[in-house]
């Protein structure tokens, strides 16, 4: 069975994401809202939301992930490792917001899932 997917945001790893917040808030005019000390997000008017996520140290190649938007996420995760892929991390619970996890495709590259509370369909 395939399932319906769609980009739900893309998130920027960042060593300050109050600067990064700031500095993007004044070149586009996007308005963050913070989730906790290190987590900041902004719905442009057009494209998918953004997420700045502060980490100490940034991991090289893994700056920037693109969540794709997904109805259940643990069917897909039980798919993943037939498929030749990995997961590269569980699933997380966000309270009222939704599920996420990362995976691995069979080549290395990171992907982000995301199993929103609410339908973000784009359609």
């Amino acid at each position: 069975m395939t399932a319906r997917a769609w980009i739900s945001h893309v998130e920027w790893h960042c060593r300050d994401a109050t600067a990064v917040s700031t500095f993007l808030g004044e070149l586009f005019g996007w308005t963050f809202i913070h989730h906790g000390q290190r987590y900041r997000e902004t719905s442009p008017e057009h494209g998918p939301r953004i997420g700045l996520l502060q980490v100490s140290d940034r991991p090289a190649g893994e700056t920037q992930q693109a969540f794709i938007a997904i109805e259940n996420l643990d069917e897909v995760l039980v798919r993943v490792p037939a498929l030749g892929g990995a997961i590269a991390q569980t699933a997380v619970d966000i309270p009222d917001y939704g599920r996420y996890a990362r995976i691995r495709a069979p080549d290395g590259t990171v992907l982000g899932l995301f199993e929103p509370v609410v339908s973000m369909s784009p359609t």
